[in-house]
Formats: C-alpha cells, sequence, structure tokens
C-alpha cells in the first residue's frame, strides 16, 4: 500500500443494495473504499487507519452522494461502468492490476493469466490474484470479473456467491 496523507477525513456512509448494505469511504481527492457486505466494522475502519493514519472519520452521506446514485443504477441494470472520482491507494503492481481490470468490459469476464500476461508480467498469475483481493474499490474496479484458466470461480474477497450473483446480474442485464 502505498503512503497516504495524514490528518485527513474519511467521509463514510452505507448505500443499500440488493446484496446488501455496500460501506463507502472517500476523501477529498475521491472514492477510496468500497466494503462488501460481509466485511465487519472493524475491517473496514482497520483498513482506513492502515490507509490513512491519523485521518478523522466522518458521516460521508451527502459527499458520497454521487457514489450511492451510481452504485443504485449499477444494481438497477442502467450503469454498466463507474464515473465517480477515484483515489486508488495500492502498490505500483496493484495499481497495474486494477487499472487492467478496470478494462474488462461489463457481463464478460478474463482470467487471471490474462490480467497478468495484458500487464506484461505473464508469469505473475499468483500475483495479479494478490492484487485483486486487496482491490480496495470492488464492484467499482470489477474484480468479480476476473475468473480461473478454466473459467470457474475462485477468489473473492465478497465469497464466491457474490461473485457468482454479480457475473449473474451483468450477464443478465447485458443478454449474454
Amino acid at each position: 500500500m502505498s503512503a497516504a496523507a495524514t490528518a485527513c477525513q474519511v467521509f463514510c456512509s452505507t448505500a443499500d443494495s440488493p446484496i446488501g448494505a455496500i460501506w463507502v469511504a472517500s476523501t477529498a481527492a475521491g472514492l477510496i473504499r468500497v466494503g462488501h457486505p460481509s466485511e465487519t466494522e472493524d475491517e473496514r475502519l482497520s483498513w482506513v487507519f492502515r490507509a490513512f493514519p491519523g485521518a478523522a472519520v466522518v458521516h460521508g452521506e451527502r459527499e458520497n452522494a454521487e457514489v450511492h446514485k451510481e452504485l443504485d443504477e449499477y444494481f438497477a441494470g442502467v450503469r454498466k461502468a463507474f464515473d465517480s472520482r477515484i483515489r486508488l491507494v495500492t502498490t505500483a503492481f496493484g495499481h497495474r492490476v486494477l487499472e487492467e481490470t478496470s478494462r474488462i468490459p461489463y457481463g464478460k469476464t478474463v482470467s487471471y493469466g490474462q490480467i497478468a500476461a495484458a500487464i506484461g508480467a505473464p508469469s505473475a498469475t499468483r500475483a495479479v490474484g494478490r492484487a485483486l483481493a486487496a482491490n480496495p474499490l470492488p464492484i467499482i474496479i470489477p474484480c468479480h470479473r476476473v475468473v480461473g484458466r478454466d473459467g470457474s470461480l475462485v477468489g473473492f474477497g465478497g465469497g464466491l456467491r457474490l461473485k457468482e450473483w454479480l457475473l449473474s446480474h451483468e450477464r443478465r442485464v447485458a443478454g449474454v
């Protein structure tokens, strides 16, 4: 994880969705974290304080309103990509992996190996998996669209049932 500014405000809120309550965190620089419904409050806040030591965590319903709207649109099937400004908090390698992952078309999947090859590190399949496991912006950066070499559903921070739900949702909306 790269060093992040200290003594900043982190705006936190919860967005209701068909998969449960999604936790959203942002700073003045943009969206920094989306938390799966299965994550605990301690896990969420622990991530914030590791990434932003000394941060002031404040209620951010107003600051996160645009992200909530985009999530609502995604779950309603009218949004296929997110436009909210993000501030990606990850390693340099993680940044490359997540940028490539963000290019996966809605309703489609690619393998971990395909991501590794696309970023010029074809032997780094496991490292790609670790970077995706640390994705601070699931759904927004669609790591759920990354599957095993044989197309099997493997690895997802929110659990494989959630990964399957998200992929089925996208395929249904896309007519795939």
